[in-house]
């Protein structure tokens, strides 16, 4: 009887390094599809979130949602009402106008909120997207970095859009955008600009691993990009360089065309 010779060890560790090989390339092909379908679906509701924001702002002759303001009107999923700041942050405000609350505000994992004790909070403060609240419709809230008094309005004009009508580039100018909570998580209610009275983001480059506030809570989860939904109801990724742009997120700066613009004092005459 012939016996057929066993494997050498050199053949051995040969095919467990295919073996492996091949296992890394099936792991990583099955986290990239994921990867994939969590951003469409980020994608296709934020189309169905700025869908929801444009309705209302038609219903209100052209007057967008303010972006932080306290809502006495605002309730529950039960029709409780809800107290600050709870009812200033924009998901219960803007919650009426979408179909339903999971896939539109929450989605991706983060509609588990609504199965919390808390959810009342829990979904006022970390939706998917944030809004751009102090210079689309105005952050009238206690912890704005620019809040819309009459006083600041004097100084430096304008600075928050209002109204529909009064943007020049809508399919530039970003409402909602990819955002990270204060703890790195998926989620929060507020975006900021890389710009203000002065810079707020820093020259560095984002990384996960540096603190959410630096770049305006803003997220590039997918590949280094966000997505971002504009006023004229448009979505799409953009890098970091783009978001950098502040002509994205004023109507000042998109009216002046300067894409590092900082809100200043009106000259004097």
């Amino acid at each position: 009887m012939k016996f057929r010779p066993a494997f050498s060890l050199i053949e051995t560790l040969v095919a467990i390094a295919i073996l492996s090989v091949l296992g890394s390339i099936t792991v990583g092909g099955i986290r990239s599809a994921r990867n994939k379908a969590a951003m469409t679906v980020e994608l296709n509701a934020a189309r169905n979130l700025i869908t929801a924001y444009l309705g209302h702002a038609s219903e209100n002759g052209g007057r967008v949602l303010p972006g932080y303001k306290n809502d006495p009107d605002a309730t529950n999923l039960d029709g409780d009402p809800l107290s600050d700041p709870i009812n200033a942050r924009y998901p219960w405000r803007l919650a009426p106008h979408v179909p339903k609350i999971e896939g539109n505000i929450l989605f991706n994992g983060n509609e588990k909120a609504l199965n919390s004790p808390n959810s009342d909070y829990l979904v006022s403060v970390q939706p998917n997207l944030g809004l751009n609240a102090t210079l689309v419709g105005g952050h009238f809230g206690s912890g704005s970095p620019l809040p819309p008094t009459p006083r600041l309005i004097q100084t430096y004009g304008k600075f928050h859009l209002t109204n529909l009508a009064e943007s020049s580039s809508p399919e530039s100018l970003i409402v909602f955008a990819s955002a990270r909570s204060s703890t790195g998580d998926p989620g929060y209610f507020e975006i900021r600009p890389p710009n203000l009275t002065k810079p707020i983001w820093p020259s560095a480059k984002f990384s996960e691993s540096s603190p959410p506030h630096h770049h305006g809570h803003v997220d590039l989860r997918w590949n280094q990009k966000a997505v971002a939904v504009m006023l004229a109801g448009n979505a799409s990724l953009l890098n970091e360089s783009q978001l950098r742009d502040m002509r994205r997120w004023s109507h000042q700066a998109a009216n002046s065309n300067q894409p590092n613009f900082l809100i200043s004092p009106i000259p004097s005459n």
